[in-house]
């Protein structure tokens, strides 16, 4: 079987690293009859490019830890992969359904239901992936049957979540710790619950093997 080479954003924060961690984990141990290694596309090494080199001529499937088709998904990650025979790259995570439900899941455990809702999603200036994250809002929207809004990260947060009638819960569109999940906690407190990154959670687990089969069943 091809090796499954997950590709992490990257990040300086060691509690997100660690969360980076405990997925690769437990897809290892979701697939045992599959080598699982990671890289890393941004701060971290091994880059992606590296990881790849060390693998030499050994079949890769590429999954990118990554919810929206932004620039390392539309240019970088191509850009790499190109003139590689043996690695394949499999879709990026998001807008899947499987993604809506982990962010639904973590939701339901700070909030009962009674809280309005919005959506922490990291921005981006590409259409594509703002597209991918309305789409995300939607279906969670649709899973919970209430309204959610988005929560945009790059302005004052306290004061889009002061504005909102009491009580607010946050969804978090986010795959793991750090920097933006913490500006959000701090610019909440006292204001609105906010829910966990997606993390290892089983849902994420699934679908990052759904996307190494796809490649694999379509060799």
């Amino acid at each position: 079987m091809p090796v499954l080479l997950l590709a992490s954003h990257g990040t300086r924060s060691a509690a997100g690293l660690a969360t980076t961690r405990r997925l690769v984990a437990a897809v290892r141990a979701a697939r045992p009859s599959v080598d699982v290694d990671l890289c890393f596309l941004d701060v971290l090494s091994p880059s992606l490019g590296a990881a790849l080199d060390r693998l030499g001529a050994v079949d890769v499937v590429v999954v990118p830890l990554l919810l929206s088709a932004g620039y390392h998904v539309s240019t970088d990650i191509p850009r790499t992969v190109a003139g590689r025979p043996t690695a394949r790259v499999a879709e990026h995570l998001g807008p899947d359904p499987l993604i809506v439900e982990a962010v639904a899941d973590r939701l339901r455990q700070v909030s009962d239901g009674s809280r309005s809702v919005l959506l922490a999603a990291v921005e981006s200036s590409r259409e594509s992936a703002q597209k991918e994250v309305r789409t995300a809002a939607a279906r969670l929207e649709a899973r919970l049957g209430r309204a959610v809004s988005l929560l945009p990260l790059d302005g004052d947060v306290r004061s889009e979540l002061a504005a909102r009638p009491a009580p607010v819960a946050v969804a978090t569109y986010l795959l793991a710790e750090g920097d933006f999940l913490d500006k959000v906690r701090t610019a909440a407190e006292g204001l609105a619950a906010v829910a966990e990154p997606i993390d290892s959670h089983p849902a994420l687990v699934r679908l990052v093997l759904s996307r190494y089969d796809e490649v694999v069943s379509a060799s």
